[in-house]
């Protein structure tokens, strides 16, 4: 039989439903496809073993430098293509994201139409499924896929999404404690989670000394250890499913989730994994609101009836000097009565969702957390940036990005002290901020500093010189240069520009402009 093409993905009913249209790589349509995952965090590259089509809404990629990053990561590990749906984080195709998909010569591929990844993933993974039938082939593929990412490190969520399209049902990673900490299998997945704790403690019943146990129903079991002590259980719901099958993907699943814990360096905390990938699934959205509640409260983080607010850390140090604030972070949240979910470490940002009662302030209650966390952190927090507070999901992927909006206009104001700031506290800045991605707001910039755009310098002494309030004396000092070489260069300014420095209403107009620019990362 044919392998699967990036042309038959295309044509799916799912993919058909979102309106697709290739961007880039028509010369590619022919080439086959191993496998489909939903990738909405940063480094999926990690993930990838070659051949994948990564679906993305783009929630994480805000700038043009995520975005290149995000592309060149993805093409080097060999991926098919790049799927990206629109109307989430963006309403028209982001023109970094197409650069670099065709620098990198990587297919992609635009869905027009709002459209569940789910259903593309599961018809895709069945359609390639459907071609392993025996035990053997079965053995032989599953332990092939799963080591062949634990050997690349990638994340124990591949190997579970893995796990599931192999087992074609849902599955679950609980810890010792009865928590999910992973979920695959979106398929039937609500009734699994829709009341974990009975569940769970049902296919406990049936627990023995045997390394996997089958409840009457055909549920799966298989106790995950390391040196000889249980850390949590792998769980095949495989209702339906052939049972010898089931057990064989099961054990294979165990194996390769036990050497993956064993030479994985993140070994001291998959549980910190795991709440990476339920961050960057709740920004996502994917698998819709109800789902990614469900997967919450089971793994102990509340989202319903609960105030959901964002927090963006800038850290004063590398990651590995800055893994203690997880376990940090969590005390601290016990102490101030509320549920905390952290983010990976990127570029020295966290980012933190901070989930409290409706009936406290959560402005007071999230301030209080921050505090104490900067506090505890032995001076690796340096700056923490809020977004509203929300009360559903449907507006956190865009709080999140108010949140790193205001970070990135506090750092380049300068601040540095480690309480909680919220755009509202940076002003005029803050605003621009915010509005700088605007096309009316670049061609703004574009029309008050387009002759010195070529003069960094120029540029640099205007913003000082408007910084330090007119003031000759301090520009020159700034700039370690003499009052009249100041004098000649801001004649210059004024020639390009054909404005004049002392019309108070000019200069605001280019303090607006220089704010936008340097928003922009200029």
């Amino acid at each position: 039989m044919q392998p699967m093409t990036l042309g038959d993905v295309i044509e799916l009913a799912a993919s058909r439903e979102g309106q697709p249209e290739v961007m880039h790589g028509h010369d590619q349509l022919s080439e086959s496809v191993r496998w489909c995952h939903v990738g909405e965090v940063p480094d999926i590259g990690t993930m990838l073993t070659g051949g994948e089509v990564v679906l993305t809404t783009g929630v994480m990629l805000t700038s043009d430098e995520d975005q290149v990053e995000y592309v060149e990561k993805i093409a080097a590990a060999g991926a098919a293509a790049v799927f990206l749906g629109i109307g989430r984080a963006f309403d028209d195709v982001p023109r970094a994201m197409l650069r670099a998909c065709r620098s990198a010569d990587l297919p992609l591929v635009v869905m027009w139409r709002p459209v569940a990844f789910v259903t593309i993933t599961e018809e895709v993974q069945s359609a390639i499924l459907a071609r392993t039938t025996s035990r053997s082939a079965v053995s032989e593929s599953v332990r092939d896929m799963l080591h062949q990412l634990t050997i690349q490190r990638a994340p124990m969520q591949a190997l579970v999404d893995e796990i599931a399209s192999f087992a074609g049902c849902p599955v679950v990673v609980e810890n010792t404690a009865r928590q999910v900490q992973l979920a695959a299998g979106e398929a039937g997945l609500r009734e699994v989670l829709r009341d974990w704790t009975r569940l769970s403690q049902y296919i406990s019943r049936f627990a023995d000394d045997r390394d996997v146990h089958i409840t009457p129903d055909g549920i799966v079991a298989a106790t995950l250890t390391e040196e000889g002590r249980p850390w949590g259980s792998l769980i095949l719901f495989a209702h339906g499913e052939p049972e010898e099958r089931s057990e064989v993907v099961a054990r294979c699943g165990v194996e390769a989730l036990n050497l993956y814990k064993l030479v994985s360096p993140s070994t001291g905390d998959w549980q910190r994994e795991a709440q990476e990938v339920l961050l960057a699934d709740l920004l996502g959205g994917h698998g819709g609101t109800d789902l990614l509640e469900l997967r919450a409260r089971a793994s102990g983080f509340r989202v319903r009836h609960r105030r959901l607010t964002p927090l963006v850390v800038r850290l004063a140090r590398s990651r590995s000097e800055c893994s203690m604030l997880f376990d940090r972070a969590r005390s601290v949240a016990g102490r101030c009565g509320v549920d905390a979910l952290l983010g990976p470490i990127e570029h020295r940002t966290m980012r933190i969702l901070v989930s409290s009662d409706p009936s406290d302030d959560a402005t007071s209650t999230v301030d209080d957390f921050g505090r104490h966390l900067a506090a505890e952190s032995d001076g690796r927090v340096m700056l923490l940036a809020a977004g509203d507070a929300v009360e559903d999901l449907r507006g956190l992927g865009q709080s999140f990005v108010r949140a790193r909006q205001t970070l990135s206009a506090a750092t380049r104001l300068g601040r540095c002290d480690p309480v909680v700031i919220r755009l509202a506290d940076l002003r005029l800045p803050g605003l621009v901020e915010v509005l700088a991605v605007n096309h009316d707001v670049q061609d703004f910039v574009d029309r008050e500093l387009g002759p010195l755009l070529d003069s960094p310098e120029l540029i640099d002494l205007l913003e000082s010189y408007i910084a330090g309030g007119l003031n000759k004396s301090s520009t020159a000092h700034a700039h370690h240069l003499s009052r009249p070489a100041v004098y000649r260069r801001l004649e210059q300014i004024t020639e390009r520009l054909t404005i004049d420095l002392d019309d108070v209403r000019a200069v605001a107009g280019l303090y607006v402009a220089l704010l936008a620019l340097r928003a922009r990362g200029r």
